[in-house]
């Protein structure tokens, strides 16, 4: 064997064994990206969110056991958006799927219920600070429309937004 061919096995063994070092490396790299990603993903947010749709029936069962309307309103400090955060916070700790939805009055004021996409009666809006079911309609008075007392200015509903 001359000693071109001698450099040539030599170099093709080199070759093989870079390839198979890149390949197995490249291997590792997908395994180690895979479980990485996994394990970040429960350390950093736990298993995620695991949310669903109630029933009507846990929706009041959520509702009488949760304690938000007990708290006093607060002008300033403690309203309604808070009683509605406050209830949405609650019930998707208990896994219930809740919405956060904002009314829009004329003239900018507003008010702030909650919401639940119910499997068996669809979406149902609560008031948060008296757990009531209540209604929400285009062109009407939140009031009016909830058998509430008239408030001192316009409520009529202009818009709402419901934030899943």
């Amino acid at each position: 064997m001359t000693r071109g061919q001698k450099a040539a096995i030599i170099l093709v063994r080199l070759l093989i064994v870079v390839i198979l070092c890149l390949v197995s490396g490249y291997a590792g790299y997908l395994r180690g990206q895979g479980d990485g990603y996994r394990s970040g993903v429960i350390a950093g947010a736990g298993s995620g969110y695991n949310l669903r749709d109630p029933t009507y029936h846990e929706v009041k069962q959520f509702l009488a056991q949760d304690r938000t309307d007990a708290n006093q309103y607060v002008e300033g400090e403690y309203v309604c958006s808070d009683f509605a955060a406050d209830v949405n916070s609650n019930a998707e700790a208990q896994g219930l799927r809740c919405a956060l939805v904002e009314i829009k009055y004329p003239e900018g004021s507003g008010h702030a219920v909650v919401a639940f996409q119910t499997l068996d009666k669809g979406l149902v809006f609560v008031e948060p600070q008296y757990d009531e079911e209540v209604t929400i309609e285009l062109g009407r008075s939140y009031a009016e429309l909830n058998d509430y007392k008239k408030p001192s200015f316009d409520d009529t509903v202009m818009r709402y937004l419901v934030i899943w």
